[in-house]
């Protein structure tokens, strides 16, 4: 049923429920379904967030919308190691050599999303799992959601023509999932901003609508304007501690620099039933967890 699924819906965005969706949600599941039901929402503000995330499929604000108190202060402590690593004579050297290992010669990854542990103390493992945002992701999937990676990079200009993931696309982690973006440096269009095209994720008016295209995976902007005009696409610009979370089986891409750098951390959630394997490992019991949530989250 799992390779059904991946077959069925990898790099698609669906426009309603189907057999298969509802067996994903409720039989794979079933016990994060349950309890996403059972669990009475803590914050005032988080209805407003996820009815914009059912909408358009994106929401973007200050951090603080986003996290709790506790979720501030971790993001305060993750903020200060993930820029020092981009300040560092090793990362300087990378950005001049043009860029990570992994052919992807704009940006170098200062906490790569693929590092398969990292330590339960970790402020980066306490932003992630934080109790405001974790209920805003809980409630947008319908159910408890697990951390499928932690990431952190930075985005340089270069000559060559926009590649790979700065290209229009659909990820295929999973049939619905949302990831998180939080830009620790000042970001405008110059830096390359996330970019993404609203009511185009699951669900939505447009989840069908397919631009033709050459390329299996990536889709040019001109290829892209054919069916959506750019005046639909959205630019996500904000000063530092801005924070995105997105639906990305929505059209989207990372933008290309042509000015200044682009600095964020990043956190992708996906069911506890995924397409694609999670790498994540939690080092040691982390004794600072309070809700079951958080357990889930990293389970």
């Amino acid at each position: 049923m799992q390779f059904l699924l991946k077959k069925f819906y990898q790099r698609k965005a669906i426009a309603k429920p189907t057999l298969l969706y509802y067996w994903w949600r409720h039989v794979a599941n079933g016990a994060r379904a349950r309890r996403a039901r059972s669990t009475p929402g803590v914050y005032a503000d988080t209805s407003r967030i996820v009815g914009q995330l059912v909408q358009q499929g994106i929401a973007i604000g200050p951090s603080a919308q986003f996290l709790s108190a506790e979720g501030q202060k971790a993001l305060a402590e993750a903020a200060k190691e993930v820029l020092d690593l981009s300040r560092s004579s090793s990362v300087k050297e990378a950005v001049a050599a043009g860029g990570s290992e992994d052919r992807k010669s704009y940006l170098v990854r200062l906490v790569s999303s693929d590092q398969e542990e990292h330590s339960s103390e970790s402020p980066l493992v306490k932003l992630a799992v934080d109790e405001k945002l974790l209920e805003i992701v809980s409630r947008y999937l319908g159910l408890w959601p697990r951390l499928h990676s932690i990431g952190a990079w930075v985005n340089f200009p270069t000559k060559s023509e926009a590649i790979k993931s700065q290209l229009w696309h659909r990820d295929p982690e999973d049939v619905k999932l949302l990831k998180a973006f939080i830009y620790l440096v000042d970001v405008d269009e110059n830096c390359g901003p996330f970019s993404y095209i609203p009511k185009s994720h699951p669900f939505s008016a447009n989840a069908l609508k397919v631009p033709k295209h050459k390329d299996e995976r990536r889709i040019t902007d001109e290829e892209m304007q054919q069916t959506f005009p750019p005046s639909s696409w959205l630019a996500c610009t904000g000063p530092a501690n801005t924070m995105i979370l997105a639906d990305t089986l929505g059209y989207h891409r990372g933008g290309k620099p042509t000015v200044g750098t682009r600095v964020l951390i990043t956190f992708t959630y996906t069911s506890g039933a995924p397409f694609e394997d999670r790498d994540l490992r939690i080092k040691g019991s982390p004794a600072w967890i309070k809700s079951d949530i958080q357990r889930a989250a990293l389970s």
